[in-house]
């Protein structure tokens, strides 16, 4: 009976270790980074090719230079998230990312029950005497100068890359470890929310509450696609947001 239990542990396909699966993730976020650096400085010497100095404060919030940041490294993040779980022999890309098929009614479900806590979150922003629309998004959308790119950055691009490695990756790693499922979820979501460094505290705050969800989703779904609808839905809605603040429809200028 043991060597049988033996024999299923070591024929189950797992992921990298816990550090292992750390230290991986820390090299994708951080090449990440440095694509950002390259982004920014490639814009700065079109935008500003006399050689004055932008301010830092309203580049940071420049909205074409943030979709062309979302745009480049989403594609860097996920290749190399799928490079590092490949190159784990014995589990398959599918199984390591929880790439697995969804019915849409759990999807559906699951999207409600974002919308609740997004309900429930501008309850309490408007309790708190707080802005729905963040200043940040509101000065990314009002400097973006190809809207629809911008559109395609924040609802497409950005939840594709984030919930593979965050929610696929990251999580599978965790999940496998002595911190299981509910490290996995925890853990996730307070590595995910730092990344949103242009909100403030309380911002940050309401992005690990939906990090959490995220988590408890992937984990009763067993599927990364779950958490990436809901990942696009929650940055319509801020999006959406902003133009009720704005007064202005999608394709507006």
């Amino acid at each position: 009976m043991g060597v049988n239990d033996l024999q299923e542990k070591e024929s189950k396909p797992t992921p990298w270790g816990f550090w292992a699966t750390i230290g991986f993730s820390c090299l994708i976020v951080l090449s990440y980074f440095a694509c950002g650096i390259i982004v920014t400085a490639g814009f700065i010497g079109m935008a500003y090719p006399s050689g004055n100095k932008p301010d830092l404060e309203q580049l940071t919030s420049n909205g074409l230079l943030v979709t062309l940041a979302i745009l480049f490294s989403s594609p860097l993040i996920i290749s190399l998230t799928v490079l590092f779980a490949k190159l784990r022999k014995g589990i398959t890309i599918k199984e390591y990312l929880a790439l697995h098929e969804m019915h849409w009614r759990e999807i559906t479900a699951w999207s409600f029950s974002l919308l609740l806590l997004a309900a429930a979150s501008d309850g309490l922003t408007l309790l708190l005497k707080k802005p729905i629309a963040q200043e940040f998004m509101l000065n990314v959308y009002l400097t973006a100068s190809v809207r629809p790119l911008l559109w395609i950055a924040l609802v497409i691009a950005a939840p594709l890359s984030e919930e593979i490695l965050f929610r696929g990756f990251l999580f599978k790693g965790i999940q496998d470890s002595r911190l299981g499922a509910p490290g996995a979820i925890i853990l996730t979501s307070l590595a995910w929310a730092p990344l949103h460094n242009q909100y403030d505290l309380y911002g940050i705050a309401t992005v690990t509450a939906i990090g959490l969800l995220f988590g408890f989703a992937r984990l009763k779904t067993n599927s990364v696609y779950t958490t990436i609808v809901m990942h696009a839905l929650a940055n319509l809605i801020a999006a959406m947001e902003v133009l009720v603040y704005l007064g202005q429809t999608p394709g507006s200028s």
